[in-house]
């Protein structure tokens, strides 16, 4: 009876959990702070835009409405404006930091984003622990729970110091909205739903996911009705926490204001109005009449979305954008050439979900039946967004370090289930094997995210394969934000959008979230084609003219990056050496902008890829050196591997042509070095022959006035640099001004 008692008292008492809790939260804080040991910046793409509004917030004194929306135009027109609606968690981080912006101006900020980050690890330990012991009463799952957030893979990928990652914070505050509204509905008290409206607003406005949170709303409200489980106490609950996040959100600047739409304010009123009419119906209806209860409010809800798709379709707008759509019906990504060249989203394989979220994907199942038994309200929102965000990230990965913030809890009540079940059948030894196994999972899952997150942030790594500290980006941006005019227009491929709009301070074709793809398709046919071409596309499409011409009003530059190979301090080869470490044998490989423009950009840009990238070539040189090695099948298979990956390099005549390709070329050449020609390496039995250079090139329309070349390898016979070649648009017969 006495360990009873106590057992009870510690049930009661929150420092134990507090305890947990913290000690948890410092095993992710120290996982997470590992890029700390790295020099620091902001990490990433779009975070530097987050950081920029802070920025601009902070300066306004805290005024979220001074904030710009994002222009995304056909330049330089500027038609299309995209309503940003990821305003919040610039916002959070300029109200922390208005204190001190008097004294430390953006530095201030820029403090406040990296110890938010580190903030984050441990908020999202504890709203994972609160939700599963809220949801379980077990502090065993919800102690799991907190684990696979603390040790999640899947969390380090983004959320390095300076990542300011948007989907991971609206994770965390939906997990407290979960928490919360599962304590109105359980203690009886609905107020507490007014509370659980916080967080959930903080999470529309930060994360941008409100379509997905309202639409899950329902569903799970759908599935209460369908269990019979809604009573007062929910349909009161739910309809204050609905009610106050739209009123909250109408503050919000831009596109996510008070019914703005039928999947934000009009959606949060449906579900609070589809509880209320089922509690209707159950007081007019008999008691045996569930079923018909259950077809009246089904054909409330297909009216009610008949009726908008048919006003969206009547006004000529887009009900699904293509980006989900293409979730829905992965097939459809095959007819959107953009999404089917970013690997964010591109279906995954199990294996790589494993890797993300190890075997709490599998415990997340068993979670999912538990909370379909309970069919508490706050249970079945968990269950809905789990399914989704798992299904969702299976399609299109770019959300895993939202989706395991869904998994965690999941995976937490599927360990109480389990191991409630085993002890109710009197099985002593299964629930501790069980744990074990969970825990030597978890294990696995700290090394390599450990391993991950021991890396330093993109631009310090200029978005190289390999996490060696690299400048060249840094010293490029420093270039055009100190050595160009202020009304510059920059041209590059939209992976750096961001970097040369915030850092560099200059106006751009396009950024990391633009959504005009016909703009990305003109960027690929400047890349793709020779100087020429590009040069009318720049006067006809975007209306700027070369240096020296009558129209001449806008400098304009092209930026691009890739990896170049100096062997011996004399020859350069485009790229790094496919067997990096190893003996240089004159073939490389590309993960910078060539290795995109025989990949991605062909495929945006509408050409077929073989007419870039000379197939035949390819499997004739590892024909013949399969043939020249027969005696040694392994060195063989070495060296065909060696020229199989080397394939971004084995261009055809077009390819020679390419504006991309003469921009490295030249660049090299302009410093003094000889640039061999891909695949013109011979190996062969007796040595290695490694190529011819090729001819001097001099283009016409663009000039090179920075080149930034910053060492990233070398073992005494090769250095490998990361170079980053900025060139201005001239009329042919001028020199680019200084």
């Amino acid at each position: 009876m006495a360990l009873k008692e106590v057992s009870n008292v510690l049930r009661k008492t929150t420092l134990v959990d507090l305890v947990v809790v913290i000690g948890i939260s410092i095993i992710s804080i120290a996982i997470r702070g590992l890029s700390a040991t790295y020099p620091l910046s902001i990490n990433g793409f779009d975070s530097w835009y987050l950081f920029y509004n802070a920025v601009l917030i902070a300066q306004a004194h805290g005024n979220w409405y001074a904030v710009p929306p994002d222009v995304h135009s056909w330049f330089p027109s500027g038609y299309f404006i995209e309503l940003g609606d990821t305003i919040g968690l610039p916002f959070i981080s300029a109200l922390l930091a208005l204190p001190f912006y008097s004294s430390f101006g953006a530095n201030a900020v820029y403090t406040v984003v990296l110890f938010l980050d580190m903030a984050l690890a441990g908020l999202g330990v504890a709203s994972a622990y609160l939700a599963v012991d809220g949801l379980t009463k077990s502090r065993v799952g919800a102690v799991i729970a907190g684990l696979v957030i603390a040790v999640s893979p899947a969390l380090t990928y983004k959320n390095l110091v300076g990542g300011l990652p948007k989907t991971s914070w609206g994770g965390v505050f939906v997990l407290f909205s979960i928490y919360l509204l599962n304590l109105a509905i359980e203690r009886k008290k609905p107020w507490y739903g007014a509370v659980a409206a916080v967080p959930l607003f903080l999470a529309e406005i930060s994360w941008g996911g409100y379509t997905y949170i309202d639409i899950s709303l329902l569903a799970a409200a759908f599935l209460a009705i369908l269990l019979n489980r809604n009573d007062e106490v929910t349909v009161k609950s739910f309809t204050l926490m609905g009610v106050i996040t739209a009123f909250l959100t109408s503050f919000a600047p831009n596109n996510i204001g008070f019914l703005s739409g039928a999947a934000h304010g009009l959606s949060l009123l449906l579900v609070s109005l589809l509880l209320f009419v089922d509690l209707y119906l159950r007081k007019i209806l008999p008691k045996e009449s569930s079923l018909t209860r259950s077809l009246i409010l089904t054909s409330f809800l297909v009216l009610i979305f008949v009726l908008a798709i048919g006003g969206l379709s009547a006004l000529r707008a887009t009900p699904i954008p293509s980006r989900y759509y293409a979730i829905v019906d992965p097939f459809y990504q095959f007819t959107v050439p953009i999404d089917r060249t970013v690997a964010e989203y591109i279906p995954q394989p199990l294996t790589s979900m494993l890797t993300d979220f190890g075997v709490a994907i599998f415990l997340s199942v068993i979670g999912m039946y538990y909370f379909l038994r309970e069919g508490n309200l706050s249970g079945l929102w968990l269950l809905v967004l789990g399914v989704a965000s798992i299904y969702g990230t299976s399609e299109q990965p770019y959300l895993f370090n939202y989706t395991v913030y869904m998994v965690a809890p999941l995976a937490g009540a599927g360990i109480y289930f389990v191991v409630s079940r085993l002890k109710q059948a009197r099985v002593r030894v299964a629930p501790i094997l069980l744990l074990a196994v969970v825990g030597i999972s978890l294990v696995a899952d700290a090394g390599s995210a450990i391993m991950a997150s021991n890396t330093p942030n993109a631009i310090i790594t200029s978005a190289s394969p390999y996490p060696v500290p690299n400048y060249a980006w840094v010293t490029t941006l420093n270039w055009l934000r100190t050595q160009t005019s202020p009304h510059a227009f920059v041209l590059s491929w939209w992976d750096y959008g961001y970097w040369i709009e915030v850092v560099g301070n200059k106006t751009v074709i396009d950024e990391n979230n633009t959504l005009n793809n016909t703009q990305i398709k003109l960027m690929a046919e400047i890349f793709l084609n020779n100087e020429t071409y590009a040069a009318q596309i720049l006067e006809r499409d975007f209306h700027v003219y070369p240096y020296g011409n009558p129209n001449y009003t806008i400098p304009t530059y092209i930026v691009a990056y890739d990896a170049v190979t100096i062997y011996r301090g004399q020859e350069a080869f485009l790229g790094y050496p496919t067997n990096l470490g190893g003996q240089f044998l004159g073939y490389t490989s590309s993960l910078g902008d060539i290795g995109k423009a025989m990949g991605a950009m062909t495929v945006i840009a509408g050409y077929p890829v073989n007419e870039y990238v000379n197939i035949t070539l390819l499997n004739q040189t590892e024909t013949q050196i399969a043939s020249e090695f027969s005696s040694n099948p392994t060195l063989a298979q070495e060296l065909v591997s060696l020229v199989g990956n080397s394939f971004p390099f084995a261009w055809t005549h077009r390819a020679y042509q390419s504006l991309i390709a003469n921009m490295f070329i030249e660049g090299l050449q302009s410093q003094g070095y000889p640039v061999i020609a891909p695949f013109s390496t011979q190996i062969s039995t007796s040595g290695v022959s490694l190529g011819t250079p090729l001819p001097q090139v001099r283009m016409e329309y663009f000039q090179p006035v920075q080149i930034s070349m910053d060492p990233l390898y070398g073992n005494g016979e090769y250095q490998v640099y990361i170079m980053v070649v900025v060139y201005q648009f001239v009329q042919p017969g001028y020199v680019a001004p200084n």
